[in-house]
């Protein structure tokens, strides 16, 4: 019985020497040792492009402890701008050809960083690496490219800024979404910025991330701007108060805009025009030089008034009329304003855009007028114009000019294929005066034009 006894105390004590080396918890408890770390490499030992990956391989091992982590952490005038845990296994790992991509931010200079390279074990002994690096700014071209809608616009490196670029002068939404790229297409481009949480800022994103969002809707919008060390996205434009009969216009797509009373034969009082000689509607006002002062024409009532600082003209129209309360003159190669603009050598045929669109306004029974400026220097060739009887291209109570329905200053004038009028030989460009007279039905009106100085 004794020998049994001293059996059990033997098998007692050899459970208790291997009880001692686990916690309570049941985890086994590894001797003091440390990871060591050999054959380090990276794909670059000098600098690394923001915005570009840099490249790691290492062999980690511990003989005596299983390993737990990699740490890898990038640190740049003391901000952690890369931190990184890889999970390893075993006493011994091979990290091959790591990725680790270097961050390209708003506010990113050329910086001296330190790359710190940690393997832990699972008792939490480490071994470091520490390695210095210089994160550079990546390539910019000299020109990069907005892209909204459908459109592909250049925004070229400015002089005076080597960080701001532009678009070219225009005409630009003052609300968009959109992308900047730094080639024409996505594909090509190693750098493309979109989406922010900050309306008018962009952040580095992919071909099928969202867009950034700019909102200027207060802004008359002459140019895009992009800063590519804030990535701010800016705009070059003017924001005027202007009023008419004490009514602001309000600043959307392109124009100033307000719904506006107007009392016919009274003097109507205006703010903020810099040349009202050259902005007003020749078909409802009347311009008093001596006081530079404009009487309203037509009839009593409220009316949309359009303004473009751009091409410095109001549009006065009721978006909703039908004729014969009024009738609509669409084509290409024309404007209402007073001055030519490039802008439309191409172009037209549109019925949303009011610059490219002509109203014809009852200025007696059966009688219609729109000066408008006509060219022939449109791409194709001509200036070609045909008359709506609304916006959504009907011709339901339209007129149908035939041979011999032109009358006055005509020469260079011809009818259209269409019943509209178009140029021909002897045509001149300039500024005219139309005026339509229906009375007679469809088919049989007249169309006297007359060139007037401005």
């Amino acid at each position: 019985m004794k020998f049994k006894y001293n059996i059990i105390n033997l098998l007692c004590c050899a459970i208790l020497i291997l009880a001692g080396c686990e916690e309570e918890t049941g985890r086994t408890v590894y001797p003091y040792s440390c990871p060591e770390m050999s054959d380090l490499k990276l794909s670059s030992e000098n600098q690394i492009d923001a915005a570009d990956s840099l490249f790691l391989s290492v062999n980690v091992k511990d003989p005596e402890t299983p390993l737990s982590t990699l740490e890898i952490t990038i640190n740049a005038e003391e901000e952690i701008i890369y931190n990184e845990s890889i999970r390893t296994k075993g006493y011994e790992a091979r990290i091959e050809n790591h990725g680790i991509y270097i961050p390209f931010e708003a506010g990113t200079e050329n910086k001296d960083a330190k790359l710190t390279i940690t393997a832990i074990n699972v008792e939490g002994s480490q071994q470091s690496e520490t390695r210095d690096i210089k994160i550079v700014r990546p390539y910019i071209p000299q020109t990069i490219y907005l892209h909204y809608e459908d459109k592909v616009i250049p925004m070229r490196q400015q002089e005076d800024n080597p960080y701001e670029y532009a678009t070219e002068t225009g005409d630009y939404p003052t609300i968009l979404t959109g992308k900047i790229s730094t080639e024409e297409h996505y594909s090509d481009s190693k750098l493309i910025w979109g989406y922010s949480e900050n309306v008018n800022y962009a952040e580095l994103t992919t071909e099928t991330g969202a867009g950034f969002s700019l909102n200027y809707e207060d802004w008359q919008v002459e140019q895009i701007t992009f800063n590519t060390l804030t990535f701010k996205v800016g705009v070059v434009g003017s924001y005027q108060i202007l009023t008419i009969n004490g009514v602001e216009l309000v600043a959307g797509g392109g124009y100033y805009q307000a719904s506006i009373n107007f009392e016919q034969g009274e003097e109507v009082e205006t703010t903020g025009f810099e040349n009202i000689e050259r902005a007003y509607n020749r078909d409802f006002f009347e311009y008093d030089p001596d006081n530079n002062t404009l009487t309203f024409l037509r009839e009593t009532g409220n009316w949309e008034v359009y303004y473009s600082g751009k091409y410095n003209y109001m549009w006065i129209v009721r978006t909703a009329d039908v004729a014969p309360d009024a009738f609509w003159l669409v084509g290409h190669g024309f404007t209402a304003a007073s001055v030519w603009n490039d802008d439309y050598n191409s172009g037209g045929w549109e019925t949303e855009d009011i610059s490219r669109m002509a109203y014809a306004v009852k200025v007696a029974p059966d009688k219609y007028q729109t000066t408008i400026y006509l060219n022939d220097t449109h791409e194709w060739g001509s200036f070609e114009i045909e008359i709506y009887s609304d916006r959504e291209w009907n011709k339901d109570n339209g007129m149908e000019l035939q041979e011999g329905s032109l009358q006055g200053e005509s020469t260079g004038f011809a009818i259209s294929e269409s019943n509209g009028i178009t140029n021909t030989d002897g045509f001149m460009a300039g500024y005219y005066r139309l005026t339509f007279d229906t009375s007679a039905g469809v088919g049989k009106e007249t169309l006297y034009i007359e060139r007037i100085d401005d």
